[in-house]
C-alpha cells in the first residue's frame, strides 16, 4: 500500500519530493506517512486560573439547605463537621444552613493538600468565618477567620482542643475579601486580596491534608470560588505545558458530539473517500517524533532554518540525537535547563555542530504549546503536544500510571481536510495563516491547501469518543483501551496532513508490544470518534466541569 508523505512548508519554497514508501499492512510493520505544517491555539481568558487548580468550587448549582454537593473540579463530595450541622447552597454561594446550637466552629472540608495554596472568597461576612486547612477535627486544625467586632483577621490553631493565635492581622474584614494561605513544610503565609499579611513557622499538623470552609452560629457568611492548588509535581520533560493547555485539559461535561451525518465526522471516520482507501495507523518507528535530552557537555550546534532565517537557532545538541525515519525527519531536543524544547522538521545533520531544517521553533515547556508559529506541525503549534510518550506505555517506568492523561494529536489525508474559499497560502501580520478553513485552536494549515484539501475536516478540529460509548464492550486490548479512554476523557486534535491514513503518534522508544496491539484496535477506535461541536477559545475542550480531575501543575525546572 502506498502512503505518500507531503510536508507543507511555512513559506513558499521549492517543492519537496514526495516519498512513496511501500508499507505492509499489519500490526507489526509499516507506517503511514504524515505531512506537516503549522496551526495554533489561543488560551481562553479566565480558564488558566481554574485549570491550574487541583480542587475548585464556585457553588454554581441549585439551592439546597442540606448539602453542598460535590466540587466542580476534583470530584469530591463535601464532608461536614460536626455531623449534626448542615451546609447548603443559596444563590450560587455556600453557607452554613443549620448549626449545632453552639458557638463552636463548624467546618465543611475536602481532601486537599498539606502543602500548596488554599483560597476562598468571603462574598458576605460573618463572625468567625473563613477557611480551614491542615484540618484533622474540631480540636486539631488551623483556620484563618474574621473577627468583625475586633476589626481583624486571626490565624488560629487548635492542638488537642487548645486554641492559640499565632498571627493577628489588623485589617478590617470586608465583603468580597479573598482569603488565602500558602503552605510549605512548617511555613504558613497569609494573603488577603493577594497581599502578603504575614506568616509563621509552625510544625503543628504539618502533614494533615483536609481543607475547607469555616462558619459559626450567626450563619451570615457566604462563600464563593473555593480553590486549592497543590505544589507542582508534574515533570515538564515527560508531560509539558500548563494544565490549562488544550493538550492537558480534560473534556468538559457540557461537550456536544456530532452524529455520523455531520460532514466533518463523516469524513474523519470514512474508510473510503474521493476514491481513496483510508487506513488507521500509529506512527512509531517511522514518521514519529523522537525526543532527546541535552546536557551542557553536548556540542553547541547551529540549526539553520532553510525557509526562514529568523527561525534558526543554536543550542546544546547531542551528536547522536535521533532524527525520525521517513521523509519528515523530525528532531526534538530538550535543553539542559529542562525549560524549552527545540523542534525541527526535515532535518539534515551536516556535522555534530551544524544542522539544516525545513522548519525550526523553540517551544516553552511551561507554556501552552500553541501558536501562532510556535511549532513545526501544520496546525501551528508544538509537535510534542498530543504525542503518546514512551513512559506512558512502559509499565516498568517509575511514572507509569496505565493511563494517557492528555489529548492526542492526529493527522488525516488531504482528501479529508477542509479548505474554505478563498484565501491563499501565506501569513498575516500576526502570523496567522491566510489560507482559510482551519478552526481554533489551529492558526494555519498546510501550504498549498487551496488546491490539495478536498474534504470537510478543518485543521484544528476536535474529536472525541462520546461518554455514551461503553469502552468495556468493544473487545479492545489493554493498550487500545488506554487510548480509547484518553479519547473519551481528553479527545484528539487534527494537527497535520498525512497520506491515505488517519495517523496517531507514538514516541519511537515506546514498546513494540504496545504499538502492535494499538494498531490492531485503532480502526475500531476511530469509528467511535465524533466531532465536538462546541469547542472554542471561550469553551476549550467543551464547556462544563471537567470529565476527570485536572492534572497537577508543573514542578519547577530542576
Amino acid at each position: 500500500m502506498l502512503f505518500p508523505s507531503l510536508h507543507a512548508p511555512s513559506r513558499p519554497r521549492a517543492s519537496v519530493p514526495v516519498l512513496l514508501a511501500l508499507l505492509a499492512l499489519g500490526p507489526a510493520c509499516g507506517e503511514a506517512l504524515p505531512g506537516e505544517s503549522e496551526e495554533a491555539l489561543q488560551p481562553s481568558p479566565g480558564i488558566a486560573a481554574l485549570a491550574s487548580a487541583n480542587l475548585y468550587d464556585s457553588f454554581t448549582r441549585a439551592n439546597s439547605t442540606t448539602s453542598l454537593g460535590s466540587l466542580e473540579t476534583g470530584g469530591q463530595g463535601w464532608s461536614v463537621t460536626p455531623s449534626t450541622a448542615k451546609w447548603g447552597i443559596l444563590s450560587n454561594r455556600a453557607y452554613l444552613a443549620t448549626d449545632d446550637g453552639t458557638w463552636n466552629d463548624h467546618y465543611a472540608t475536602v481532601q486537599g493538600t498539606a502543602n500548596g495554596r488554599v483560597r476562598v472568597t468571603l462574598a458576605v461576612l460573618g463572625q468567625y468565618s473563613g477557611l480551614t486547612f491542615r484540618f484533622i477535627d474540631r480540636s486539631n486544625c488551623w483556620k484563618l477567620a474574621t473577627d468583625t467586632s475586633a476589626g481583624k483577621y486571626f490565624l488560629t490553631k487548635f492542638v488537642g482542643g487548645t486554641q492559640t493565635f499565632p498571627l493577628q492581622i489588623a485589617q478590617a474584614p470586608a465583603a468580597g475579601d479573598v482569603l488565602e494561605v500558602r503552605l510549605s513544610g512548617t511555613r504558613i503565609d497569609v494573603f488577603i486580596n493577594g497581599v502578603l499579611k504575614g506568616g509563621v513557622d509552625d510544625a503543628s499538623h504539618q502533614t494533615a491534608t483536609r481543607v475547607g470552609l469555616l462558619g459559626s452560629q450567626d450563619n451570615l457568611a457566604r462563600y464563593d470560588d473555593f480553590t486549592v492548588y497543590t505544589a507542582g509535581t508534574r515533570d515538564a520533560t515527560l508531560q509539558p505545558f500548563v494544565s490549562s493547555s488544550v493538550w492537558n485539559l480534560p473534556i468538559g461535561t457540557g461537550a456536544t458530539y456530532a452524529d455520523t451525518t455531520d460532514p466533518a465526522t463523516k469524513d474523519f471516520i470514512a474508510t473510503s473517500i474521493n476514491g481513496m482507501t483510508i487506513h488507521t495507523w500509529a506512527n512509531w518507528d517511522v514518521y514519529s517524533h523522537p525526543i532527546s535530552l541535552a546536557s551542557s557537555s553536548d556540542p553547541w550546534a547551529t540549526v539553520t532554518d532553510t525557509n526562514d532565517s529568523w527561525r534558526s537557532g543554536a543550542y546544546f545538541l547531542p551528536a547522536t540525537a535521533p532524527i525520525a525515519s521517513g521523509s519528515d525527519k523530525h528532531m526534538h531536543v530538550i535543553n539542559p535547563a529542562r525549560t524549552v524544547i527545540d523542534e525541527a522538521w526535515a532535518v539534515t545533520r551536516v556535522s555534530p555542530t551544524a544542522y539544516k531544517a525545513g522548519r525550526h521553533h523553540t517551544i516553552d515547556l511551561f507554556g501552552h504549546g500553541i501558536g501562532p508559529q510556535n511549532g513545526v506541525r501544520a496546525y501551528g503549534g508544538s509537535a510534542v503536544g498530543g504525542l503518546i510518550r514512551a513512559w506512558e506505555t512502559t509499565p516498568t517506568h517509575p511514572k507509569y500510571t496505565g493511563k494517557i492523561q492528555h489529548a492526542l494529536a492526529v493527522a488525516v489525508d488531504r482528501v479529508q481536510l477542509f479548505y474554505q474559499c478563498c484565501g491563499k497560502s501565506g501569513y498575516d501580520a500576526n502570523g496567522y495563516g491566510t489560507a482559510k478553513g482551519y478552526v481554533w485552536p489551529a492558526t494555519e494549515q498546510d501550504w498549498g491547501s487551496e488546491t490539495t484539501y478536498k474534504g470537510n475536516v478543518p485543521m484544528g478540529a476536535y474529536f472525541a469518543i462520546p461518554p455514551s460509548v461503553d469502552l468495556n464492550t468493544l473487545g479492545l486490548t489493554a493498550e487500545g483501551k488506554m487510548i480509547a479512554q484518553a479519547l473519551q476523557d481528553y479527545g484528539a486534535y487534527v494537527t497535520d496532513a498525512t497520506g491515505a491514513t488517519v495517523a496517531f503518534y507514538v514516541e519511537p522508544t515506546a514498546p513494540s508490544s504496545f504499538v502492535s496491539n494499538l494498531r490492531r484496535d485503532l480502526p475500531l477506535i476511530r469509528s467511535k470518534m465524533r466531532r465536538v461541536t462546541n469547542n472554542s477559545a471561550a469553551t476549550p475542550n467543551g464547556p462544563g466541569t471537567r470529565r476527570v480531575p485536572l492534572l497537577p501543575e508543573l514542578a519547577p525546572a530542576p
